[in-house]
């Protein structure tokens, strides 16, 4: 089934969702896949819709003309057809927290791409240290390995990288 690819940002506002699902409906098309948040009070979303080719046309052209009314910037794309990565692999929960410093992200996310893992899903964010109210910094993900990959080993990896910049990691079976 043909596909879109729908990102927005934009000012949060109560209602949002609605008004944006509504015209994913309307047009007879389906929110296939679809991850929302509000970043602070900034909504981004991105999406994936299906539907047949006429749908998802009328979706492009409504969201078009509509998406400024509803205060956002829109970017729409057509969807090559998908092959799936993840035959072999296996999928892991990773958690990542320390007190907040500048390029944690960056060195968990490098030794992931040496060893060919793919990330899944991945979420950042700052929140308040329990007892302490710190800044504690919290990376969470979900990852695949590859076939033939040692989950021992990669746990013993993250825990190298985390003595060295002071974070704690898990790394866990789904």
């Amino acid at each position: 089934m043909p596909q879109l690819i729908v990102t927005a940002v934009g000012p949060d506002r109560p209602g949002l969702v609605a008004d944006l699902t509504r015209h994913v409906y309307d047009v007879g098309a389906s929110l296939a896949d679809s991850r929302m948040v509000n970043l602070r009070g900034h909504f981004a979303l991105l999406a994936l819709i299906e539907g047949p080719p006429e749908s998802l046309a009328s979706l492009r052209s409504k969201l078009e003309s509509e998406g400024t009314g509803m205060g956002l910037r829109l970017e729409m794309y057509e969807a090559a057809a998908a092959t799936s990565s993840a035959s072999g692999r296996v999928p892991y929960r990773l958690k990542v927290y320390s007190n907040d410093q500048p390029g944690i992200a960056s060195r968990v996310t490098a030794l992931l791409r040496q060893h060919s893992i793919n990330i899944e899903e991945l979420e950042t964010r700052i929140e308040s240290a329990p007892f302490a109210g710190t800044p504690l910094f919290v990376l969470e993900g979900v990852i695949t390995l590859p076939q033939g990959t040692s989950a021992r080993r990669m746990r013993e990896e993250l825990a190298t990288l985390g003595e060295k910049i002071g974070c704690d990691i898990d790394l866990d079976p789904i």
